[in-house]
């Protein structure tokens, strides 16, 4: 009898550990066949809300509907305190399981193993996006993000000035745009290109900034001391408003007031010269962006990335996949002038019927559309590319406006990037 009962307690006891174990198994999100339930991932976006609630609730909506037993909770954090934030959060482990970042932060928190090699977990996707695109969310050969939207630069010009100048179309090259802009400036008085800073103008040009493996300056060179030089002559010629290198003046204003004859950049800025001057607007047309010599236009990306600590890596990135898709992204397009990652989506007749479109805003948005093909981020892939950036735009003002030496210019800020890739 005593053996009976006590097999019976120890029957009992084996019955309590099953149970618990099976508890433990459920309350961490198991069900004993490997499928998760009560999955809550924490999704952080920048500068969206409310502008854009319906649009990103409705993507939560949709994703929660297709994935069930997965919760999706939003914030949004306002752009000047998204770096703090992030910061913050990655050094105590406390990032949300999937983030919008742009490319500097991406890179900052990548560079300190806060965000999730994406590799393999997104293999199945990457020729969905851009190639050029998908890039930027590349460091060291890893995948850090998936891009998300997207803007590039296209070219707005008067008819009735290039006209007047003898010009029956748009420049196409960088060399013509400046020759043409002679031309503008001694017969009208107006402008065709100008120039504020140089750090976008010299990769396009066949000068990186940042050598390849990131770890030395690459500025400086006997063709950026060419272009230097150029720019230099052409400031002293008159053809580049110091209102403008300064940012004393703004390009839509100018444009809008026929002070210049193009202005280079997105489409989604074009009807800004609609509210300011309807009848100049009335003069315009759109065309591709003017390429320098290596033939690529930079694209702004903004991009999604998961958290290396996430504790449902699965779903967040299923999640960074079902938010980058060509569906949600088109849907986004279309109620926000911004351009898709995917290819499938930039394929879509939204953009393709502006070809034909007499609007310059339409039209603008489909050369933005197509020029993704040879778009990608020109910003080089480091922590402080702002800083560097900004350390190659003061050397070059220096030289145009100070009359520095540009072979002087060229040195020190060498030595200013150099000593920030340290």
């Amino acid at each position: 009898m005593k053996k009976v009962r006590w097999l019976s307690m120890l029957l009992l006891v084996f019955v309590l550990i099953l149970v618990t174990a099976c508890s433990n198994k459920e309350s961490a999100g198991g069900d004993g066949k490997g499928k998760k339930k009560n999955v809550e991932i924490k999704f952080w976006t920048i500068s969206l809300s409310p502008t854009f609630d319906d649009y990103i609730n409705g993507i939560i909506d949709k994703f929660e509907a297709e994935n069930p037993g997965v919760t999706v909770k939003w914030e949004d954090i306002p752009f000047e305190n998204v770096e703090q934030k992030t910061l913050t959060a990655a050094a105590s482990g406390q990032l949300a399981d999937v983030m919008n970042l742009n490319t500097d932060f991406l890179k900052k928190l990548s560079a300190v193993g806060a965000i999730l090699n994406l590799s393999e977990k997104a293999a199945d996707v990457k020729d969905d996006y851009f190639e050029g695109v998908l890039q930027s969310g590349m460091l060291n050969d890893k995948l850090y993000a998936l891009p998300w939207y997207l803007s590039n630069s296209g070219l707005l010009y008067n008819k009735d000035l290039l006209a007047k100048a003898g010009f029956d179309k748009p420049p196409a090259t960088e060399d013509e745009a400046w020759k043409m802009s002679e031309v503008l400036y001694k017969k009208l008085g107006v402008y065709g290109s100008t120039i504020g800073d140089i750090h976008l103008y010299l990769p396009q040009n066949g000068v990186p900034l940042v050598s390849e493996d990131l770890k030395s300056a690459a500025v400086n060179t006997p063709k950026a001391l060419e272009i230097f030089k150029t720019f230099k002559k052409r400031f002293d010629d008159g053809l580049i408003p110091k209102e403008l290198l300064l940012k004393q003046a703004q390009p839509n204003e100018w444009y809008a007031q026929e002070k210049i004859a193009w202005w280079g950049t997105g489409p989604q800025l074009y009807r800004q010269v609609k509210d300011l001057a309807p009848e100049v607007y009335d003069k315009s047309d759109a065309a591709p962006a003017i390429l320098g010599s290596e033939g690529v236009a930079h694209v702004a990306i903004m991009n999604i990335a998961v958290a290396a600590k996430s504790k449902a890596p699965d779903e967040a990135v299923a999640f960074a996949k079902f938010v980058t898709n060509a569906e949600s992204q088109l849907a986004f397009s279309k109620i926000v002038a911004v351009l898709p990652s995917v290819k499938a989506a930039a394929q879509d007749e939204f953009f393709t019927q502006g070809k034909d479109s007499e609007d310059p805003s339409e039209k603008g948005r489909y050369f933005a559309a197509k020029q993704l093909e040879t778009s990608r981020d020109m910003f080089a892939p480091v922590e402080n590319i702002s800083e560097i950036n900004k350390a190659i735009n003061e050397e070059f003002q220096k030289v145009l406006l100070e009359n520095k030496d540009p072979q002087k210019a060229l040195d020190d800020a060498e030595d200013k990037i150099n000593n920030l890739l340290k």
